[in-house]
């Protein structure tokens, strides 16, 4: 009770960023160890040691390839039936017979106003409504309503790490708010109710250690008691495929760039369509009605044929503009190709009919259209 919100607060902003390496550590699966709701009736406990943390069925398993100190990754989550985690307690059955939900990934990634990684949950249950007040939580109520998540809201987080002399574990330190799940509602600033915002405290787990150099009248000991330090190699600027599970508009986060396949040559010059991994002129092809698709629309002059080299040029520079459904058009995905200098080479529009918002297509949903006609690849 002596724990206060200025408390967590004062801990969370002198909290610092996380680096990618460090969430996708080994298995990237990090436990609950604390919960603190601003409305202490909703939620106030912690575990009292390391045993009561490793047992935890809850889990936010951290993956991806890390493209730089704070490159995007993707989160798993699992959360226990409360159904079933009470049948346990009560020597219904035995802990291995307990049903944990796995949701579908999500895309974590960094924001560099807040130094957070952040990311949404739309994967909360209505557990209690009271007049004006809904109680939402993670963890499924009943075994019938592990996948009846609640439509209107989501579960906005803010993970940064803690790191001071006297912790000797990692932790992430999480602030999480129950926002509507409406873009246009959450763009209206409004201030949350009380009780929509809490705090997580999560650990993957990890010892941390050091090394330490004693020097004595120009004579030095090294402190071997611990695992030397590992050199870390600088991190090189590879190009490399996103996972299939990645969004497209998260990877505009980083530098990135299409590559185009033999298949194209002598096309470049004139629009061509893709659906369903082939590539066909404009005029000759039409795709069936609700299809994915893609329209590549040639720019002007000779330069484009430098789209087919086997070394892409550097000079070419790759940028993306999604668009949601509207009244007047499907949702969509341009990406448009220049030269440094401003030339224009090209432009590829994909649209997806059957998907209200750009940012759920994912990279897979994208190769699905394009085959190995074309190729995103990532800085």
């Amino acid at each position: 009770g002596r724990f206060r919100d200025a408390d967590l607060q004062r801990a969370f902003e002198t909290a610092q960023p996380i680096q990618c390496a460090e969430l996708i550590n080994d298995k990237g699966d990090w436990k609950t160890v604390a919960f603190f709701n601003e409305k202490r009736e909703l939620g106030d406990w912690y575990r009292s040691n390391f045993d009561e943390v490793k047992n935890d069925l809850s889990s936010f398993i951290f993956k991806g390839v890390c493209r730089g100190e704070h490159g995007p990754v993707q989160l798993t989550t699992k959360f226990p039936v409360t159904e079933s985690t009470q049948a346990y307690e009560r020597g219904r059955i035995p802990i291995d017979e307990v049903e944990v939900n796995v949701n579908a990934p999500v895309s974590a990634f960094f924001d560099p106003r807040s130094q957070a990684y952040q990311f949404d949950l739309p994967y909360l249950f209505l557990v209690h409504r009271e007049g004006d007040e809904s109680i939402y939580s993670l963890d499924p109520p009943l075994l019938a309503d592990r996948d009846r998540y609640a439509t209107d809201v989501i579960d906005h987080w803010d993970c940064k790490s803690v790191t001071a002399d006297a912790v000797t574990y990692r932790f992430l330190i999480c602030r999480t708010t129950t926002q509507p799940r409406n873009p246009a509602a959450r763009s209206q600033n409004r201030a949350p109710a009380f009780g929509a915002s809490a705090y997580f405290i999560l650990s993957d787990g990890k010892e941390a250690s050091s090394s330490v150099k004693l020097s004595f009248n120009n004579a030095s000991v090294e402190d071997v008691s611990g695992p030397p330090p590992v050199e870390v190699p600088p991190a090189r600027a590879d190009w490399q495929t996103p996972d299939a599970e990645e969004k497209i508009v998260d990877l505009q986060r980083d530098e990135f760039r299409i590559r185009f396949a033999p298949t194209w040559t002598g096309k470049l010059n004139s629009a061509q369509i893709l659906y369903g991994q082939t590539l066909s002129g404009l005029e000759s092809a039409t795709p069936p009605a609700g299809v994915d698709y893609c329209v590549w629309l040639p720019g002007t002059g000779a330069s484009v044929q430098r789209l087919l080299a086997n070394e892409p040029d550097d000079n070419v520079i790759s940028s993306m503009t999604p668009r949601d459904q509207d009244a007047l058009s499907a949702t969509s995905i341009t990406f448009d190709v220049k030269m440094g200098t401003g030339v224009h080479l090209g432009s590829l529009r994909c649209t997806f009919p059957r998907t209200p918002s750009a940012a759920s297509v994912s990279f897979g949903r994208w190769t699905s259209i394009t085959g190995t006609h074309l190729n995103l690849e990532v800085r």
